[in-house]
């Protein structure tokens, strides 16, 4: 358990953005819509949302699904949306773009590991080719008035550790904060993060760097900032399990106890969700196909979480999935489980391979040096 940290100012600014608390909820394909956003930031601690990340070649193309993606709420600030391609100028144009939907940053994603997006040469893939990654920078921070970020990993492979090399092209064309995730492409999500490795990043500039990758809980968060001197953290399945998560990493940060919610409260936030979903959704199995969604990431490494997620698996409307969430919580009530969210049950996380990180286990030995 994390110890009461005595207070300071937690935050930074990206250019004229203050970021307060010094926390972002990490973008996620299929995850970070603007419901989840929403649930996100209401559950406070949040200092910046980022959306999923937006192709800037389907948004030149004016496809519906990318614009989709790229709608922002009103009341949603400070909030980024996050663009990739590999092409300078249809990179800039998307950014345009971006600043007239309401975006209060514009982020560039050079730290995506999939395949669907390396294979065209985006995401971390760029990390390969730093002059063209320069160009786009240049681009991009010519085309807007708003500031500019770059999201990227620490490089391509071991042997091309270029991360303090690419984030300093960066800052030199205008980019006014990094982020960099704690693994290589070639890691995908295998292993721990190295959070210490983001050090010599922050070192070699001048504007903020946020850390990233396998910040589960509090502790993590005052690890990550201790190993690797950032500026901020940046969290993203931490929240899909906790979505309190970065409140309290707030308040730790900010010398209050971390809030810890009661455990009906966390079922009905989850329940609300479900709501969201399917007043967003256009038939009730697309809504029953986000809920198992969203429900297999909520209880993975829970307690009982696995029988749960296959009595999920077998429902076929909204309310049954809700009928087994509620009995879900019930039992966990009745059997006095007051620690299900706060540590992870290794004997849950059998969804992913030995030594994936989604399975939000820890190694044996600790990355941070």
């Amino acid at each position: 358990m994390s110890t009461q940290h005595p207070a300071r100012e937690f935050a930074f600014d990206i250019g004229p953005v203050r970021v307060a608390p010094a926390t972002a909820l990490a973008p996620m394909e299929g995850i970070t819509d603007k419901g989840f956003r929403a649930l996100i930031r209401g559950m406070g601690g949040c200092g910046l949302t980022v959306t999923e990340f937006v192709s800037s070649d389907l948004m030149s193309r004016n496809v519906a699904s990318a614009w989709r993606l790229a709608e922002l709420p009103e009341d949603e600030h400070p909030v980024s949306i996050q663009i990739y391609g590999r092409d300078p100028e249809k990179m800039a144009q998307a950014a345009e773009y971006c600043e007239q939907l309401g975006a209060d940053v514009v982020d560039l994603n050079l730290g995506c590991p999939s395949k669907a997006v390396t294979s065209g040469c985006s995401g971390s893939a760029l990390m390969k080719e730093p002059e063209l990654a320069r160009r786009m920078f240049a681009a991009v921070k010519a085309a807007v008035s708003i500031p500019m970020t770059v999201k990227m990993r620490l490089g391509w492979d071991t042997d091309r550790l270029n991360a303090p090399e690419i984030a300093w092209m960066a800052q030199e064309e205008g980019a006014d904060m990094v982020v960099v995730h704690g693994r290589t492409r070639m890691q995908m999500y295998r292993g721990s993060a190295d959070w210490a490795a983001v050090r010599a990043t922050k070192a070699r500039l001048r504007i903020p760097v946020q850390v990233n990758g396998d910040i589960l809980t509090v502790d993590d968060a005052v690890a990550a900032l201790a190993a690797s001197g950032a500026d901020g953290v940046m969290v993203g399945r931490g929240a899909m399990r906790d979505p309190w998560i970065l409140r309290k990493i707030a308040d730790h940060f900010a010398g209050r106890v971390p809030y810890e919610p009661p455990l009906m409260d966390r079922r009905d936030t989850l329940l609300k969700y479900f709501g969201m979903l399917e007043a967003e959704a256009q038939t009730d199995r697309r809504a029953v196909g986000r809920m198992k969604k969203v429900t297999g990431y909520f209880t993975r490494g829970l307690p009982y979480g696995t029988e749960l997620r296959e009595t999920i698996y077998h429902s076929f409307t909204p309310e049954a999935i809700r009928d087994a969430v509620h009995g879900y919580f019930e039992r966990l009530q009745a059997e006095g489980v007051a620690d299900g969210f706060t540590r992870i049950h290794e004997a849950e996380v059998t969804d992913h391979t030995s030594g994936d990180s989604r399975n939000l286990t820890r190694e044996a030995e600790c990355c941070v040096q």
